[in-house]
């Protein structure tokens, strides 16, 4: 199971949600400190908690400028891949095609890369 710090998980056992606030490593394998209530830190196992829902982190400045330039590389990129395709005699619909496909691809790609949410296998 992939988790980051701010999901919000359901401890099996007691019934209890709490969000995610680390791992401890333990003798006996990984612990997930979960966050109740009260502000109680619980160890948990991770066989005995679900996922309830993804924790997400405010949009920041330099987040934002981020996906804005990684959204400018991905359109150069398609400009370029469109007028390479028309060069090479292809229809508009290739082109169009091709030009979307790489926008999507790039900018997708660059975002999930560097600004996505670090998970950890536990």
């Amino acid at each position: 199971m992939l988790l980051a710090i701010g999901d919000v998980v359901r401890i099996r056992s007691e019934k209890a949600l709490g969000t995610v606030a680390g791992v401890a490593a333990h003798r006996s394998g990984n612990l997930v400190d979960v966050q109740t209530n009260g502000n109680d830190l619980r160890p948990v196992r991770p066989a005995d908690i679900e996922l309830v829902a993804r924790g997400t982190k405010p949009m920041t400045s330099g987040r934002a400028l981020a996906t804005l330039l990684f959204l400018v590389l991905g359109i150069a990129a398609a400009v370029a891949n469109g007028h390479y395709v028309r060069d090479l005699g292809a229809n508009w619909a290739t082109v169009v095609f091709v030009s979307f496909t790489s926008v999507t691809a790039v900018t997708g790609g660059l975002i999930n890369l560097f600004n996505r949410p670090r998970r950890v296998r536990v």
